[in-house]
């Protein structure tokens, strides 16, 4: 029997959050330089951290 590694969720923010810096060029809505991942204030980082959960939801359901 083979086990899956789930990545964990910090992981899989920050590397949601880089796919996102890379999209857009490096630039927020508003044209400003984004910062790295260890530039994130607590609070953003947490917010990607809850979306990459919900989406792990999502995929792991399958609905």
């Amino acid at each position: 029997m083979l086990f899956k590694v789930r990545p964990d969720t910090a992981r899989l923010a920050q590397d949601a959050y880089e796919a996102y810096v890379m999209a857009t060029d490096n630039k927020s809505v508003r044209g400003e330089d984004l910062p790295a991942w260890d530039g994130l204030t607590r609070p953003v980082q947490n917010a990607w951290k809850l979306a990459a959960e919900a989406v792990r939801h999502r995929v792991e359901l399958n609905t």
